[in-house]
């Protein structure tokens, strides 16, 4: 990681700087201080920043050698002679902005301003090529412009005799105006002037440079820098610099601290020494050259260089202890509280951070390992895990004591005390010290091979072990895995108990668990988190804090213990483009000691020292970012206002937005609403531009919102109301005529329609009547048709199904018992096997002609399945008559001439006289039943079955029913045949 340190050398002081005092590198904590640079490669014109300003809306206007450019810390929008016509020249020499909120533009080839969003030239007539350096404003309104001359404006410059020669800087305070001139300065003071010519010893002297703190003018010139204080001069030295050093820039910020750069070098006035300043940027590129400076409104300090382009330098909230503090090597890996101090363990062993400096520790030559991957103090020793196995030092001495060569192959990453057990985790399994004995007695597989990351004995007595397999928890000395847990078989990196007594439980990569064995909440970035990585957490007041590779946050603890992800801020975010300068980098590792609560901070190891944050700054946020819309492009017409009335014509609209912000601006969230068209917020990323296509015309009012990506606050919303114009028939007068005409014309038609309606009606009560019995008759006819038998002409089964209740039912109502009569065609199969089953379909068409013209009008002719037909009779007289003469025509009848083969066919019948109280179906299954003792006892006969004397009234439950045999045998039933059967 690139390490920035920006640090004003003060022999002998140090300084302490509160949350609210973030300004200069100077005034910033060394620990705390970030840069971010940008140069042409980013978009700016030119590696020249000549001069710097802050508009109201927070947008920086940077002057160049290649243009104006506009920042809002996401990209460049430039002016120069090709697009702004209005700019005298691409070489800025000065920028300034008065009180009326218009911005003064110095070339070198004349003057400008911009104000309401547009450019205006200056008419410099008087004006000199290449002479505008510096503007002031009084608190009187008198604003002053320096350039061969120096000049007032009032609607147009007028010459300010009382100064002769040019200015090359004007510096104000309320109503003074200090004049840097040649050889001198002027001041101009309720309108008197007076002139403090240089010591006759110096020559050519320019003062370029100018500022006034305390009654004390310092003065940069081109022969160096000067202290004027009554009526005296004086050279100051500049260490490491040449007595005649051009002073490139003076400036004073809001904590009146005077700066002064040259070529190579950056200096801080104190009293009457000048104290040199280590320049920001990198070690090997050091930013250099200042001439223009700035302290922004979110007290951002901004360098402008001639050859590096600009860089904003910023106190984070976090303080990093690094190389520069003393630490035996960058890359740390733990940190565990020692008393008042911190101990460390880093690639190069332990160092004892104490007030702001490290101290490494005589033990790290004999530690099994330089690599300290954790640690843990218990009683009098201080136990350190290493990559080469575990370490014992004294406590009290840090005297290297022992290391355990059992565990030199092994790299500890966890210790955790159990009473006066110390559990010992590491990458090759569990260990347990007991008695100064380090073994894995009584750890059975696979807690004595997995990697261990995490281990707690918590206030219940239970002790979790947390593997990159899964979570364990001891029961009854044995450990098990914890499979009730939405990390079950997960990497578990954090295992903490907090003094509610709940626990957390986090994962490598799968996010955290909160709560209590059998009452766990999961959460992950599908809840909102900005990782699912847990490397170390902590409770502190209402806060829970979290860090990962991606940086540490802070979450609402109440409003998680209810399942809420709640008021997440990113305290550091290395998710951003940016983070290589402009963030701390945290964190680092998994296993025990990455992280510690102490001395009022919260500690984290990284690949760059220790990071801190103070906890009174816990609560502290960023500011808000706020939202600017930038125009309204409508038909190439662009709006700026924030009220805007279009014609009806002007229906497509493109807006454009932005946030003036410089942390994290690349990645800040943007969302925006049309009020009167949305309902709600449209989420647009990082985007900064909206369209909308044919709106229909009315009152709008459109609406932006920004956030900093890991904030949790959305800002107030910029708005700009539209009122879009309707053409003149979408007016309510032309809606109402029109609507006014077409009900006439709708009326007209009405009383013509009820005319045709009536004639209509008649005929189509006409039509529907013809239909309905059409309609009807169809009906009939389908119904017919689905009982009816295609081959035979017949009824089918269906139509027994739908009529069975209305015979039963006349059955009973004329007291006369049903018929059931099955006939079954002998030997069928054999004539369809000899002539084909076209013949055999013959044979059922000639069969059912036959039993259709012996039929009475109420019989019931049914196909009853292939060869067998069934006659349900509703008049039982003369059945047995009825049968013999039915087979008797069967047999009789001429096969032999309609068929035109010699066949004879019989058929075989099985029929049964129902009593009224008996079982239809069951009556039927015994007609069957004497069907098939006919066709066992040689076919072509019949048997009728009827009541016998001892026959029971009714049969309906299926305990009563018996086979044929057994009712023939209780003289329940009789039979008749036509010949002598077996078993009747």
């Amino acid at each position: 990681m690139i390490r920035v340190i920006v640090t004003a050398i003060q022999l002998g002081m140090l300084w302490s700087v509160s949350c609210a005092a973030m300004a200069m590198p100077g005034a910033l904590d060394k620990a705390s201080l970030l840069f971010r640079g940008w140069s042409v490669e980013a978009g700016l014109p030119q590696v020249s920043v000549t001069a710097m300003v802050q508009d109201k809306q927070g947008y920086m206007w940077l002057g160049t050698q290649g243009g104006l450019a506009r920042f809002d810390g996401h990209q460049f929008r430039v002016f120069n002679t090709a697009n702004t016509p209005q700019l005298q020249s691409n070489l800025i020499t000065a920028l300034y902005i008065d009180s009326q909120q218009r911005l003064w533009i110095g070339t070198v080839n004349g003057l400008s301003y911009y104000a309401d969003n547009k450019f205006t030239v200056v008419e410099t007539r008087h004006l000199k090529a290449g002479s505008v350096s510096s503007f002031a404003e009084l608190a009187d309104g008198r604003f002053f412009i320096g350039a061969n001359q120096l000049y007032l404006w009032q609607q147009q410059l007028v010459p300010v005799a009382e100064h002769s020669g040019p200015v090359f800087q004007l510096n104000q305070q309320h109503n003074t105006l200090w004049i840097g001139g040649q050889h001198g300065f002027g001041v101009y003071q309720q309108q008197q002037y007076r002139w403090h010519p240089a010591p006759d010893t110096t020559e050519a002297l320019q003062i370029t440079e100018l500022t006034v703190r305390g009654g004390v003018i310092f003065l940069g010139t081109n022969k160096g820098l000067y202290r004027w204080q009554q009526g005296r001069w004086q050279l100051l030295e500049l260490p490491d610099a040449g007595p005649d050093s051009k002073i490139e820039l003076i400036y004073q910020d809001k904590q009146q601290q005077v700066w002064v750069s040259t070529l190579n070098a950056l200096y801080q006035v104190k009293g009457a020494q000048v104290i040199p300043v280590q320049q920001p940027g990198t070690t090997d590129k050091p930013f250099r050259w200042i001439e223009s400076m700035l302290e922004d409104q979110h007290n951002n300090v901004w360098l402008g260089s001639r050859t590096q382009g600009v860089m904003r330098l910023r106190n984070a909230m976090t303080e990093r202890y690094s190389t520069a503090a003393g630490i035996p090597d960058p890359f740390s890996w733990a940190v565990l509280p020692w008393h008042r101090h911190l101990m460390v363990g880093t690639s190069q062993g332990m160092a004892l951070l104490k007030e702001g400096g490290y101290q490494p520790l005589l033990a790290n030559q004999q530690l099994a390992s330089p690599y300290v991957y954790s640690m843990l103090h218990q009683q009098n020793n201080l136990w350190v895990g290493t990559r080469a196995g575990l370490s014992l030092l004294n406590a009290d001495t840090l005297a290297w004591q022992k290391n355990f060569e059992q565990t030199a192959h092994l790299l500890i990453t966890t210790l955790t005390a159990e009473q006066q057990r110390i559990w010992v985790g590491s990458n090759g399994g569990l260990f347990v010290l007991d008695n100064n004995t380090l073994s894995q007695q009584g750890i059975t597989p696979p807690l004595n091979e997995l990697s261990i990351r995490a281990m707690l004995a918590d206030s219940h007595g239970r002790f979790w072990v947390g593997t990159e397999s899964g979570l364990y928890l001891r029961n009854a000395g044995e450990f098990e895995p914890v499979l009730d847990i939405p990390l079950a078989h997960k990497f578990i990196s954090v295992i903490t108990e907090f003094s509610d007594g709940n626990l957390l439980i986090g994962s490598f990569d799968h996010g955290f668990v909160l709560g209590k064995p059998g009452h766990w909440q999961h959460f992950s970035q599908q809840n909102g988190l900005p990782g699912n990585g847990v490397m170390y957490a902590a409770l502190v007041s209402d806060k829970l804090i979290i860090s990962n590779f991606e940086g540490f946050y802070r979450l609402n603890y109440p409003a998680l213990q209810q399942g809420n992800v709640s008021e997440l801020y990113m305290l550091v975010d290395d998710r951003q483009p940016e983070a290589a300068t402009d963030s701390h980098r945290c964190c680092n590792g998994a296993g025990s000691n990455k992280g510690a609560v102490h001395q009022g901070r919260i500690w984290f190891p990284t690949l760059d020292g220790i990071i801190a944050l103070r906890l009174d700054r816990l609560n502290s946020t960023a500011p808000v970012p706020i939202p600017v819309i930038e125009s309204l492009t409508v038909a190439n017409q662009k709006f700026n206002t924030e009220t805007v009335t279009l014609t009806p014509a002007q229906r497509d609209w493109h807006f454009r937005f932005s946030a003036p912000y410089y942390y994290q601006a690349s990645s800040m969230d943007t969302r925006y609403q049309l009020e009167g068209y949305e309902q709600d917020w449209v989420v647009a990323g990082s985007r900064r531009e909206a369209f909308y296509t044919n709106l229909p015309p009315g009152h709008y009012r459109f609406n932006v919102q920004v956030k900093v990506a890991g904030d949790y606050r959305w800002s107030d919303a910029a708005m700009m109301a539209i009122q879009l114009q309707p053409y003149w028939h979408e007016t309510f007068t032309a809606r109402a005529m029109l609507l006014g005409v077409l009900l006439t014309l709708f009326w007209l038609i009405y009383r013509l329609r009820l005319k045709s309606l009536a004639h209509a009606r008649a005929e189509l009560s006409r039509q529907v009547t013809a239909r309905t019995h059409e309609l009807y008759e169809a009906n009939q006819k389908l119904q017919q048709m689905s009982m009816q038998d295609a081959l035979t002409g017949l009824h089918n089964r269906h139509y027994l199904d739908v009529n069975i209740d209305a015979m039963l039912a006349r059955a009973q109502r004329n007291q006369q018992p049903l018929t059931w009569i099955l006939l079954d065609l002998d030997y069928f199969k054999r004539i369809n096997d000899q002539y084909g089953h076209q013949f055999g379909d013959t044979v059922l068409k000639h069969f059912a002609g036959i039993l259709q013209q012996y039929s009475r009008s109420n019989d019931h002719l049914i196909r009853w399945g292939g060869e067998e037909f069934l006659l349900v009779l509703e008049q039982s007289s003369e059945v047995e008559h009825y049968i013999k003469r039915l087979t008797q025509l069967v047999q009789n009848y001429p096969w032999h001439q309609q068929l035109g083969v010699p066949v004879n066919i019989t058929c075989s019948v099985g029929a049964m006289i129902q009593p009224a109280e008996w079982d239809w179906q069951y009556s039927l299954y015994l007609a069957d039943a004497a069907l098939y003792k006919i066709k066992n006892s040689g076919r072509a006969d019949y048997m009728l079955l009827q009541p016998g004397p001892e026959a029971p009234a009714s049969i309906s439950g299926s305990e009563d029913r018996a086979e044929l045999d057994v009712l023939l045998a209780r003289n329940w039933l009789s039979a008749s045949c036509g010949k002598q059967v077996a078993e009747v």
